[in-house]
């Protein structure tokens, strides 16, 4: 499953309903865009949902990156997953109750450290 675009219309910050609505658009049905030479922009059902796939693809970009790097400094590349192992994991770990469950202990950290505070 393919979950995630590349936006590479990005000029800077959204301050135009239009540009909000053309990321919109292209982010259709899924769960996550990078915004070319910005950042990431993640979605869900719920905002323990969005809050996961964002925290996780922050994370696997980083990873990533550090990858690349690795394998280029040896003068290879990255070795990439199967298709259908791709597809797999994502339908195992990629559902939006996984997101939201996945997410549950770290807003619970945060609700015992400020003591509810945040919802104010």
């Amino acid at each position: 499953m393919r979950d995630h675009v590349l936006y590479t219309s990005y000029k800077g910050v959204v301050l135009a309903k239009e540009e909000g609505q053309n990321i919109a658009s292209q982010l259709g049905p899924h769960k996550a865009a990078l915004l070319q030479n910005h950042g990431l922009l993640t979605v869900g059902h719920t905002i323990e949902e969005a809050v996961f796939w964002f925290v996780s693809l922050e994370k696997c970009c980083h990873a990533q990156l550090l990858a690349d790097a690795a394998a280029a400094g040896r003068g290879g590349e990255t070795q990439k997953i199967a298709e259908e192992d791709a597809v797999f994991t994502s339908k195992t770990v990629g559902t939006h109750m996984a997101g939201w469950f996945s997410a549950k202990p770290l807003f619970d950290v945060i609700h015992k450290e400020t003591g509810g505070d945040y919802l104010e």
